[in-house]
């Protein structure tokens, strides 16, 4: 495989050039402006654990920065890296400070999580194709976070009402993926910038929702 390739995934871009993507480019800045937020809000008192996930929304932003600029197969894989390893995070500290488990079950409770979204790439690779612009990659986490939302309203934890709200800021987010090429004959800039938007705001309740359990969080400053 040629990592240097260029390729061309969505309406908005034209041609291989480094601006052919303005918007899709700079609405990522909106994940560094949440975790600019978060900072602001939060400073030296957020715990060590919500200050790795505040740099990693940064990170995401910055990585799908350089894809949507540069468009090559490295930078893609960038691109999906930085929000991988964010939802991996996020699921083990979730587990451990939100649901209350020991670390060893946050892993075991991450391990099984791998298991299941390797199961379904398993599924994608060898079963028909589906129609969703490629969103399909993104159904495990959005699984996840439908969990850990149902989780947390089960135990009427503080993170519940975030959690939800997450959820259905994702499904407007993967809507905007979806119909991207969709609408492209009649909106030439596409809508994969919406998922940017809503992803950010994902992210925001997300952390929202984790603070509010962790010690020096945002329950502790309210």
């Amino acid at each position: 495989m040629n990592w240097a390739e260029s390729i061309d995934l969505y309406c908005e871009r034209t041609d291989a050039s480094f601006g052919s993507e303005p918007l899709n480019a700079l609405t990522n800045l909106a994940f560094v402006a949440v975790a600019l937020w978060l900072v602001r809000r939060y400073g030296r008192t957020a715990p060590r654990d919500a200050r790795g996930l505040i740099a990693l929304i940064a990170m995401v932003g910055l990585g799908s920065l350089v894809f949507h600029t540069v468009a090559t197969r490295w930078a893609a894989l960038l691109d999906v890296g930085f929000i991988a390893v964010f939802v991996l995070a996020y699921f083990q500290r979730f587990q451990r400070h939100v649901l209350g488990g020991t670390d060893a079950a946050a892993w075991r409770g991450l391990g099984v999580f791998l298991v299941l979204a390797a199961g379904f790439a398993v599924l994608l690779r060898w079963g028909p194709p589906w129609s969703l612009n490629g969103s399909e990659i993104y159904l495990p986490p959005f699984a996840l976070l439908g969990y850990c939302a149902w989780q947390a309203r089960r135990r009427d934890l503080a993170a519940g009402r975030w959690l939800m709200a997450a959820s259905g800021l994702f499904l407007f987010s993967l809507a905007c993926r979806v119909i991207d090429q969709a609408l492209c004959p009649l909106w030439p800039w596409g809508t994969h910038f919406g998922w940017h938007l809503g992803n950010a705001a994902v992210l925001a309740c997300c952390m929202e929702g984790l603070l509010r359990h962790l010690p020096g969080g945002a329950a502790d400053q309210a």
